[in-house]
């Protein structure tokens, strides 16, 4: 059979099982509830037919395009074909050696072969209280990660560690870990520190300003989401500003870990496909996807429970969905670049200052076996049940709360981070997902 007739054999049979999985949904919220589990089992066998037949296509369009000696001179010469095959997802067999790529760590790591072996045989770190601590608290229902001292968390610490003595000055934020873990479910140990590197250090990530001191980037990305928020749902943004919602109370944790805390690991995956290909925008087109469909729900909501409608709406989230529902949010690269500028402006208005925001450094920060005072990130006062104590504040006072918060680089939501992911992840979800 050839490879088009494959095609489109399998596209007939997702198309098929698409339509089974409607029909089910739409059978289940008419049929008692002593049946429903029955359903719910059916659901599940068809959804990951499904995931597999869609994995066998994605593969079959993979393996054309990687047939190229040079993914970089193949994705520059058909941008418009990649970015499509990168929002439809990326094979799972692939997937760590074209993050990789995306990223440029490949060049880091072929140009710095041994350094992460040094940095290991360095010493103790600093850091190394605060990293072993957080390292059972990330993925903690993951098979790669679930066994304390096991592969997977000593996999985890060595990148941790191994980070906080390549840049001191950013050293270790709690939040870090649970992209070191995404990374090692595609990539050795190696590769996911240079990668976390390429994250954190160059221009095109920028993800040094979630980690460094009072975090500047996060206040700048609640910015931009709300003024987005004003323009995609006008609604929802006036209610949550009457009721004194700040965007630092809930969106903390999507925007530090890009969407890898709690999320299902199929959604989780797909954001960051499309995050390592184009950037931080899909970050923003997931968070407005969100409150858009929560919309009606949040505005029917007291102060009270809204907080806690907005720090679960991971469950139930399916990836083909939120995927979707975040590329119909539109605004440009421009535009998105605007937003950021005018948050500077801002910034440096309110301070009287005539000086440019703080540019990121020209090379890598060098390797040194200096060690400096660590001080303790976690004084954050925590409320009930280990969430963020929050007061009502107006936008006016947003700024300053901010400022407040991240002070200590480490979000109060963090705090509870992990322990929900196991919940709404799958076997479809991950090629490194095992039942126990």
């Amino acid at each position: 059979m050839s490879k088009a007739a494959m095609k489109k054999q399998l596209k007939q049979q997702i198309r098929a099982i698409e339509t089974n999985v409607k029909e089910y949904t739409e059978e289940k919220a008419c049929i008692p509830k002593a049946l429903k589990t029955s359903v719910d089992t059916e659901l599940y066998e068809i959804k990951w037919k499904h995931s597999q037949l869609k994995e066998q296509l994605r593969l079959l369009n993979w393996n054309e395009m990687l047939r190229y000696k040079s993914w970089e001179e193949y994705a520059a010469k058909n941008p418009r074909m990649v970015k499509k095959r990168v929002r439809q997802g990326i094979p799972a067999s692939f997937r760590g050696m074209l993050w990789k790529a995306m990223t440029t760590s490949d060049t880091m790591e072929r140009k710095n072969r041994g350094v992460y072996k040094t940095l290991l045989l360095a010493g103790d770190s600093p850091w190394g209280g605060m990293i072993q601590r957080d390292v059972d608290r990330t993925f903690p229902k993951h098979v790669l990660f679930r066994d304390r001292q096991g592969l997977g968390q000593t996999s985890l610490f060595n990148v941790l560690k191994a980070y906080s003595m390549y840049d001191k000055n950013v050293g270790y934020c709690q939040g870090m870990g649970f992209i070191a873990g995404l990374l090692l479910l595609y990539m050795d140990e190696d590769s996911a520190f240079w990668t976390l590197v390429a994250l954190i250090t160059t221009r095109k990530f920028n993800m040094r300003g979630l980690f460094s001191n009072k975090m500047p980037l996060l206040a700048r990305y609640f910015h931009v989401f709300e003024t987005l928020l004003e323009t995609h749902a006008p609604r929802l943004a006036g209610h949550l500003q009457r009721m004194g919602i700040h965007s630092s109370m809930y969106a903390s944790r999507w925007f530090i870990t890009v969407f890898s805390c709690n999320f299902p690991f199929e959604v989780v995956n797909r954001v960051w496909d499309i995050f390592l290909f184009e950037g931080p925008t899909i970050m923003f087109r997931v968070a407005i996807a969100i409150m858009i469909e929560k919309e009606n729900l949040l505005l029917k909501l007291p102060f009270e429970h809204i907080i806690g409608e907005l720090q679960k709406v991971h469950v139930g989230l399916e990836a083909d969905a939120i995927i979707r529902a975040a590329l119909e949010v539109r605004f440009t690269e421009p535009e998105f670049r605007s937003l950021e500028d005018q948050y500077e402006k801002q910034q440096l208005a309110s301070k009287g200052e005539n000086s440019t925001p703080e540019k990121l450094p020209e090379k890598s920060p060098n390797i040194s076996n200096g060690t400096k005072k660590v001080t303790s990130r976690s004084n954050v006062p925590l409320g009930k049940g280990g969430s963020p104590s929050v007061s009502v504040r107006t936008n006016n006072q947003s700024n300053a709360a901010i400022k407040g918060q991240t002070d200590e680089r480490k979000s109060p939501s963090l705090q509870k981070m992990g322990t929900d992911t196991a919940k709404t992840s799958s076997p479809v979800s991950n090629p490194s997902y095992q039942k126990s």
